[in-house]
């Protein structure tokens, strides 16, 4: 038998197997991302620290053997490892700034929705190398699904700092939906702020369910809430087509595998 392919000094199987992991980590912390902005709002600020883990998660596998890159493409993952730890450095520089500090954002814009888009993109790629669909390669494409929605509501929170009055609330007219920024909080830390409603919103666009109670009113946050909207559903088309081909391949492995039949008796001539 050939040996199993290698790459990295990993076989195969153990490449597999280390995605899988990769798949299952990333869907529990993007849940308990999800789960902490369910908490009070005290508690909902610790959801920043499953931002660092998600950080730190993707640059360590989707930087490193997962992402399967040849020794040309090094450089590649060099980079990406980099402008994910840019990021990091972007994310606490934003958080421990005073919110009247409004510019203190726009690198983490800029920076982390590069980062969110290639990291996307490496997730799909070895989504796609998958030759079979199991129960951790599904956790891996709904992780990925959780990943934007979350990102979405981090940029969105960026932008309502950077942008403000960025949103209003339907339900509060005439005062500031997420987040409240009033004249006592301007010179308060940002992390100090409940951003939960902005992360509710970004789901909201990423469904494209729009029940209306949250509304951006000014031109960034109108065109970030449409760019959401668009990239929802774009995930779901490239996802399931590959999870799709994936499924068709796995139905025609048994009748490849399966022997051919028998060729018929010929009857002989004469009727003997």
């Amino acid at each position: 038998m050939p040996p199993a392919s290698r790459h990295d000094g990993l076989p195969h199987d153990r490449l597999q197997q280390r995605r899988h992991r990769f798949y299952v980590a990333l869907l529990l912390i993007t849940v308990g991302v999800m789960g902490g902005y369910a908490m009070p709002a005290a508690w909902g600020r610790l959801s920043f620290l499953g931002h660092v883990l998600l950080t730190l998660l993707l640059c360590v596998e989707l930087g490193g053997v997962l992402s399967w890159s040849h020794r040309s493409r090094h450089l590649l993952d060099l980079l990406y490892r980099l402008l994910g730890f840019a990021c990091l450095g972007a994310q606490l520089i934003w958080l421990f700034t005073p919110v009247n500090v409004r510019f203190s954002g726009l690198p983490l814009l800029v920076l982390f929705s590069l980062f969110t888009g290639w990291s996307l993109k490496r997730l799909v790629q070895c989504l796609g190398r998958e030759r079979r669909v199991v129960g951790q390669v599904v956790a891996g494409a709904l992780a990925g699904y959780l990943l934007l929605g979350i990102s979405g509501g981090l940029l969105l929170s960026v932008l309502a700092t950077v942008d403000p009055p960025g949103f209003i609330s339907t339900h509060q007219v005439g005062s500031l939906a997420p987040p409240a920024v009033s004249d006592s909080l301007l010179s308060r830390e940002v992390w100090r702020i409940d951003f939960i409603n902005i992360n509710y919103f970004a789901f909201v666009s990423l469904t494209t369910v729009g029940y209306g109670d949250i509304l951006p009113v000014s031109a960034p946050t109108k065109m970030a809430s449409v760019a959401l909207s668009v990239a929802g559903p774009l995930y779901i088309a490239v996802v399931m087509g590959v999870l799709i081909s994936r499924l068709t391949k796995q139905a025609e492995e048994p009748a490849r595998a399966a022997p051919d039949p028998p060729p018929p008796p010929c009857a002989g001539r004469g009727g003997r």
